[in-house]
């Protein structure tokens, strides 16, 4: 099983395992046109809150998003 969690502030479902996301519509995720962590650009990594970014830091890192 994926291991996987709500970034609240970039309405996003992340699953770690594969550093993709989907977007949420309120609370439920929409499963179509995931986006890697990889393609974001900087006004969504500046739209993460801290609590977010401290979930995904490891993952900013190794994509060198950070």
């Amino acid at each position: 099983m994926s291991d996987y969690f709500i970034l609240p502030s970039v309405k996003c479902l992340y699953f770690k395992a594969d550093s993709i996301m989907y977007q949420m519509n309120g609370s439920e995720p929409i499963f179509k046109n995931p986006t890697y962590l990889k393609d974001v650009d900087d006004l969504w990594i500046k739209k993460l809150s801290k609590d977010d970014k401290k979930l995904i830091i490891k993952d900013l890192k190794k994509f060198k998003k950070i």
